[in-house]
């Protein structure tokens, strides 16, 4: 199989990549080499790859930038996506596009599964659901892969607040607000073969625990002796931005009818597989 990556700079693309195996031609691009928000870059890097499969993990994903700039937001989050399942249709490739868990507005209360309806509340939220629906409309071969809280990639919360204490500092840790946290590898383990399933369609992919990061960041330390300190923080206190779900765990009712693909492992397997990864953290 012909793959294009695109985003492969970041946490997920690379951990990505890493696990393709060889025998599969791996075309991997990160934001340097393609603006996905370009529709003609897009193009004119993709189309003459001829690519049996593209892997969208780019994104504009600070939420709290995609508030203060919209523009940007629906440019890279609703309109690369646009771009790429453009692309995708013309040169008859399937599209694994990556969505996010803030697409739901946290009022449920309980893990969100693919039946629940999208109700976003902040800037990145929409953005994130437009690019959704764009690659749903435009290109048939498609899977929508929403993740969330996902840790390890070394860009990510849970990698820098553990450097942190590592150093003998104070990391913050939210009580208020619950997700689904995975590790990377686990997430990017699982890609390749849903997408070989060919099982078109709209698909959550978490750890099945869900936790505050308050809750996570205690349990690393009791896994690795860090010499800082956790304190608990609320969403109050950060003032940040962009409004977040309060409750946005992810569940999946589809997944488990994939033989191919093996459940997400719990939190504390991810939580040690994150660990032994420490020193190579970029």
């Amino acid at each position: 199989m012909r793959i294009v990556v695109t985003g492969a700079g970041g946490g997920l693309g690379r951990a990505f990549v890493a696990r393709i195996p060889g025998h599969h031609e791996v075309h991997a691009f990160d934001h340097a080499a393609v603006d996905i928000g370009d529709h003609d870059a897009v193009r004119r890097l993709v189309e003459p790859l001829a690519p049996d499969a593209i892997v969208n993990c780019a994104a504009f994903t600070q939420v709290d930038a995609n508030e203060t700039d919209p523009a940007r937001a629906a440019r890279d989050n609703a309109l690369g996506p646009q771009h790429l399942a453009l692309a995708a249709r013309a040169c008859g490739a399937a599209l694994l596009h990556v969505s996010t868990d803030y697409v739901f507005d946290g009022g449920k209360g309980a893990p969100y599964d693919e039946l629940d309806e999208p109700a976003p509340i902040s800037v990145y939220g929409r953005a994130k659901l437009a690019g959704e629906r764009h690659v749903a409309t435009l290109c048939p071969a498609h899977l929508i892969m929403r993740v969330g809280y996902v840790y390890g990639g070394g860009g990510d919360y849970l990698s820098r607040a553990v450097r942190t204490l590592a150093d003998g500092g104070e990391a913050g840790g939210l009580t208020d607000r619950v997700g689904t946290p995975t590790f990377v590898g686990h997430v990017a383990d699982r890609l390749l073969p849903l997408l070989l399933a060919r099982r078109w369609g709209t698909y959550h992919l978490a750890s099945p625990e869900p936790a505050t990061w308050f809750e996570v960041l205690n349990r690393v330390k009791a896994l690795v002796d860090l010499p800082g300190e956790v304190r608990p923080q609320t969403t109050e206190e950060l003032g940040l931005p962009a409004p977040r779900p309060a409750y946005s765990a992810l569940a999946s009712v589809y997944l488990p009818h994939f033989p191919s693909v093996t459940a997400v492992p719990g939190l504390d397997e991810g939580l040690a597989a994150f660990v032994a990864t420490l020193d190579a953290l970029p």
